[in-house]
């Protein structure tokens, strides 16, 4: 471990609260693995140097269906509270480094390339912070936060904290890597999931 190190952390521990019929969307099945298990498969296939996986609701349901390679699990108990208690328990456990990739477990359309783009960036140029923009030019998901943007992240609960740390009001300068694909599906419905299965090549579940 060394402080110039680029660690994954997958966030796989969301409330599924808009998902129909109560679903738990992270045990969603794409192909052979889960939806969150997908997410932590790509992110082990790139050139992170670590991942850590945290989980949240139904936590040993969700590690258990993972299919885990070199990745850490940590549970975040104030996963209710939002996405930021989350990322700061996967912060906590990712040892010295030098970067944080912020990878969502419910946007499996993330694949290792986008990934690697997101450590190469790191590796060449050590930005404050980095994201993603698609073909739509909305900024969008994987995020990369320096040591100092993780620093400087305000220590509050709720939705939406991160968006605005990087790209409603950030405070220092945020890199925006272009991608040359769709916007990768963010997973929230029912509807969400079936698009996110079109875009991938999957077979659709009948609900």
């Amino acid at each position: 471990m060394t402080a110039t190190d680029v660690v994954g952390v997958v966030l796989v521990a969301g409330k599924s609260e808009r998902m129909e019929a109560g679903r738990l969307k992270q045990l969603l099945p794409f192909g052979e693995r889960t939806m969150a298990g997908l997410a932590v498969a790509s992110a082990e296939a790139s050139r992170l140097d670590r991942v850590v996986v945290v989980t949240g609701r139904e936590d040993e349901a969700v590690a258990a269906a993972l299919q885990l390679g070199r990745s850490v699990v940590v549970r975040n108990d104030r996963y209710e509270a939002g996405n930021v208690t989350s990322l700061l328990v996967g912060v906590d456990a990712a040892g010295e480094y030098g970067a944080i990739v912020l990878l969502l477990g419910d946007m499996p359309g993330v694949t290792p390339d986008i990934i690697d783009r997101f450590v190469d960036v790191w590796r060449e140029e050590r930005p404050w912070a980095a994201l993603a923009v698609y073909d739509d030019g909305v900024p969008n998901h994987p995020f990369l936060l320096s040591a100092a943007a993780v620093a400087a992240m305000p220590q509050t609960s709720g939705s939406k904290v991160l968006w605005r740390h990087l790209v409603e009001a950030p405070p220092g300068p945020v890199a925006t890597l272009s991608f040359s694909r769709a916007a990768p599906v963010d997973v929230d419905t029912w509807a969400d999931y079936q698009a996110a299965l079109d875009q991938l090549g999957l077979a659709e579940l009948s609900e």
